[in-house]
């Protein structure tokens, strides 16, 4: 089943009891989060959070959409997520190019006939822009925290000679009505296009999604390359194409879907402060240097819901949109390296922190190996990278440390380069005689 916009996901929610409304009125400094990181970790059914009245706004605020493995699936139509990654490893076996972006567009312009549809009737059609950022119940989730932040848009830019569009998942710091502070590195798609632009001393026009098709919100957050557009990708994925519509100020295109639309633009060389931010590490993200967004126009939908996660220590809902990235990214490592038996990113790393890949590769050493995966957009941030053997449970904590521990001479199966670490734990036969017990 396809939900081309957030509320009929929510409605479905609701209709198999998956979602719990909270219907007192609750705080959006501290409060909400604390109600949404004490349902994250509780033992018992992790559900969507509908909030029907946040402190000083009129608009309600749902969180933990994707806070298991079954509502990630529902987000792309599918009860498992497996089934997505056979059907894109059977596509890949039909395509001859070995790299795997240049491989995932070509089979994309294969089986896609139409990514986006355009349409003339946006649902957001009030102009809000007298309240600008003020009408949204954005979250201070964490005492340390350096303000409200929107932790779930997806940011739009494009590039000014390409005209290539880019949708992303930055972190988003409110700073008054008609200022705001997006952090994305300069390796991202949102950091390539603003570097393009301000390098011809032009202004960027940027968009800032909230709803919108619940696949695409997942997929604004997918390490893709750079080849293949996000709503190319949700359109494969889920066979349908994404009604868009263009912005007011700009040729942007985003989801006509959408909840609610932020519009603006970030000027050459105006940067702020921006920060702390308390994030999945436990830890707060120093403030450091972003680029400002003045914004310009603020529209919304009749009725709008606006969608939030917490981000804080595990476990929480980023782990189930790490995993289904995990999952479906991992057929396109396989195409181009058909050494790669699995991968398993434990979920308390969230996207970046770790990997553990078992590979049938004896013939390439730790130093060939890690290479070749760290040019990679899944694994490229990994901080530990662990090799093991074919046959590895890589699920199997207790397995995986025994072989980590007991890893031969750690002169050459360690590797540090900066803030990276590999460790080679496969037991090589050249090195020592192994024996089963």
């Amino acid at each position: 089943m396809y939900f081309a916009d957030l509320q009929s996901f929510i409605k479905q929610l609701e209709n198999i009891g998956d979602l719990s409304r909270i219907k007192s009125t609750v705080n959006p400094y501290l409060e909400t989060a604390a109600i949404i990181n004490q349902a994250c970790k509780s033992t018992g059914e992790k559900k969507a959070l509908l909030f029907d009245k946040i402190s000083d706004s009129q608009v309600p605020l749902v969180a933990n959409l994707f806070g298991s493995k079954k509502r990630v699936a529902m987000a792309l139509g599918v009860t498992d997520i497996e089934a997505l990654a056979n059907q894109l490893r059977d596509d890949l076996k039909t395509c001859t190019v070995k790299e795997y972006g240049p491989a995932l567009a070509r089979i994309i312009r294969k089986n896609v006939t139409e990514s986006v549809r355009f349409s003339v009737a946006p649902y957001c059609t009030t102009d809000v822009s007298e309240k600008g950022l003020n009408i949204l119940p954005a979250l201070q989730s964490w005492p340390g925290d350096g303000g409200r932040y929107l932790t779930l848009g997806q940011v739009f830019t494009r590039h000014p000679d390409s005209a290539q569009q880019n949708c992303g998942m930055y972190r988003v710091q409110i700073i008054d009505k008609q200022t705001s502070l997006i952090r994305c590195h300069p390796g991202s798609g949102g950091g390539v296009h603003l570097t393009a632009w301000h390098e011809q001393g032009l202004a960027m026009p940027v968009a800032i999604v909230l709803g919108g098709p619940p696949s695409l919100t997942w997929c604004a957050g997918l390490p893709l390359p750079g080849e293949v557009s996000e709503f190319e990708f949700v359109s494969y994925l889920t066979g349908q194409a994404i009604a868009v519509t263009e912005c007011q100020n700009s040729d942007l295109c985003v989801p006509s879907a959408a909840e609610l639309i932020i519009e603006g633009e970030i000027l050459p060389g105006e940067e702020q402060p921006e920060g702390p931010f308390g994030n999945h590490t436990g830890y707060y993200s120093p403030i450091a240097p972003a680029p400002v967004l003045r914004v310009k126009n603020v529209y919304m939908r009749e009725r709008a819901v606006y969608p939030c996660t917490v981000v804080g220590p595990p476990p929480m809902e980023n782990m189930y949109l790490a995993q289904a990235a995990e999952r479906l990214l991992l057929p396109l490592l396989q195409h181009q390296y058909p050494w790669i038996i699995d991968i398993h990113m434990p979920l308390e790393g969230i996207y970046h922190r770790a990997a553990l890949v078992s590979v049938d590769a004896q013939e390439l050493s730790m130093q060939e190996i890690s290479k070749a995966l760290r040019q990679t957009t899944l694994i490229r941030n990994s901080r530990l990278l662990v090799l093991l053997d074919q046959g590895i449970a890589l699920r199997d904590a207790a397995k995986v440390y025994w072989r980590v521990i007991n890893a031969d001479d750690w002169t050459r199966s360690v590797s540090i380069d900066g803030d990276k670490m590999t460790i080679d734990a496969r037991t090589l036969i050249q090195r020592n005689q192994v024996h089963q017990v």
